[in-house]
């Protein structure tokens, strides 16, 4: 079991007037603490139905609420959209500016989305990233949602800020093409590693995912799965290649800079994507526990 604090928005999809849990961070905390480990999420929840609903959904994840997160305030919602492919799109109403943010003795501190290019809170968590302890494992998830973005350079700044203070990047190739027009993949993981990181890493969907350290590249494959919808699928990656990462010696090389064991990495990513395929085979944001992981790994001999 591994300690982590996550902060980011905590909100509601509500798809076809139904309300889930939902939110990157917090997807990515959920995922954490169903494969087992010791996890606060520090977020501006609600006490409202909503905001109810949420912190019921962290409590039968093992997650636990970081002090100051509930107060009054509406709690944040994303209306889902599902086009003809399953793929999902959102309207947002936010409320998360992260005010009682405070650095922790962690192992590891998670953060990614909305909350971490917008102000205030993209101050507040760049104040923490820049305040991480000694040994801290830190990662980070852009998880852009453009239709948010009020101005391209400031944002693209905080991304490549909080890139340089991370030891993983985990971005989509939809971020990429946003961040990066007209790169390519090696272009984008190595600018990455230039800005700071130890470990950046691109995920494709359906196409799988490559990694890139200073001495080694990897790509896996996706799971072959029938989708029903791609709803928390990078953060139920993210997730499991966090796990994944603690499960091995990735985690004492990443924060060392030492070399990278590229068997290791390519496990862990195989972890990851195993994640991301049981979540989009289900519905809504419902990353697996460690039981059904294991179960799962175990089946394809990995």
């Amino acid at each position: 079991m591994v300690s982590i604090q996550v902060a980011g928005e905590a909100l509601v999809d509500i798809v076809n007037s139904v309300a889930h849990p939902g939110g990157s961070p917090l997807n990515v905390a959920v995922g954490l603490g169903r494969l087992g480990h010791e996890v606060t999420l520090a977020t501006d929840l609600g006490t409202d139905v909503h905001g109810e609903l949420i912190a019921e959904h962290l409590r039968g994840s093992k997650v636990r609420l970081a002090e100051g997160s509930q107060s009054d305030a509406p709690t944040s919602t994303a209306t889902v959209v599902l086009d003809s492919s399953s793929n999902a799109s959102y309207e947002f109403e936010l409320n998360c500016a992260l005010q009682h943010l405070r650095a922790s003795d962690a192992k590891l501190l998670h953060t990614g989305s909305i909350a971490a290019f917008r102000s205030p809170s993209a101050e507040k968590i760049l104040e923490v990233f820049s305040a991480s302890p000694q040994g801290q494992l830190r990662s980070y998830d852009p998880n852009l949602r453009p239709a948010l973005v009020e101005d391209r350079a400031q944002a693209l700044g905080t991304i490549e800020k909080l890139c340089s203070l991370s030891h993983v990047v985990k971005l989509s190739d939809e971020d990429a093409m946003w961040l990066y027009p007209g790169w390519d993949t090696d272009r984008v993981l190595e600018h990455i590693l230039g800005l700071g990181a130890s470990l950046a890493v691109m995920t494709f969907g359906a196409r799988g995912a490559e990694a890139h350290t200073r001495g080694c590249e990897v790509a896996v494959p996706s799971l072959s799965v029938a989708t029903v919808d791609t709803v928390g699928a990078g953060d139920a990656f993210m997730a499991g290649l966090l796990h994944a990462i603690f499960a091995s010696d990735l985690a004492q090389s990443l924060i060392n800079g030492s070399k990278i064991d590229r068997a290791e990495l390519e496990a862990a990513l195989q972890i990851a994507a195993a994640c991301a395929g049981m979540t989009v085979a289900r519905t809504g944001a419902n990353p697996p526990s460690l039981s059904e992981l294991d179960e799962f790994m175990a089946a394809a001999g990995r």
